[in-house]
């Protein structure tokens, strides 16, 4: 018998549609269903996450040596940056959700998060972070496993302004991104309540997206 799919515009959910679909749904719709690039959110700070990421998960450096640095410090799973697919049944029909997972230990499952910029992060702020629960019930469907906890680890950042190098056509001066040698790792624990709530909230976006792509297409 076929399958019967939620309807999403990109036909899956992620984290970062559920999280943009709770703070903005215009923006969703204007980035997704229309497919306006204008929409998606870039900085600088965002630039450097992803520099950091995809070193972390080619084993490369990038160049900077206070970010190479900082990388040595941190610990890493053996699966880095991989995509994990699954399909849950629901009421209103089978639903895939996708996820990235910095840093997955193959055997045991868990995870790490890892999370670059300025703004101090505490233990309580990555308790309530709703990415670490996102990934903790994308592998206890994935795998079957409740995780008990994982770890967010922030390294810190700082604008930095330093010169350019000998080209008289170019500013005196650029702001860039460094870390600041400071790196926090945070423990964040779960329940299984957590997960299945977790797994309720998705679904409902899911079911709300669907139905303004629906009338959308």
């Amino acid at each position: 018998m076929k399958k019967h799919y939620i309807q999403l515009p990109k036909t899956y959910i992620s984290y970062s549609q559920v999280q943009l679909w709770n703070n903005d749904p215009e923006r969703y719709k204007k980035l997704y269903m229309d497919d306006n690039q204008a929409y998606r959110i870039s900085n600088s700070g965002m630039d450097y996450g992803k520099v950091v990421a995809s070193a972390l998960e080619n084993e490369e450096s990038t160049g900077d040596l206070l970010t190479d640095a900082a990388m040595l410090l941190i610990p890493k799973y053996d699966v880095r940056d991989k995509e994990i697919n699954v399909e849950t049944k629901t009421n209103a029909g089978w639903l895939k959700i996708i996820g990235r997972p910095d840093s997955l230990d193959s055997k045991t499952k868990s995870f790490i998060e890892f999370k670059t910029g300025k703004g101090k992060w505490t233990a309580n702020k990555a308790q309530r972070h709703p990415q670490m629960i996102f990934y903790a019930m994308l592998i206890y469907l994935a795998y079957g496993v409740v995780l008990n906890e994982a770890q967010l680890i922030w390294i810190q950042t700082e604008d930095i302004v330093e010169p350019y190098s000998s080209s008289d056509w170019l500013p005196e001066d650029r702001k860039v991104i460094k870390p600041t040698g400071k790196v926090e790792t945070f423990k964040v624990t779960f329940e299984l309540k957590d997960i299945l709530n977790c797994m309720a909230e998705t679904i409902k976006i899911a079911k709300e997206i669907e139905l303004e792509w629906v009338a959308h297409v």
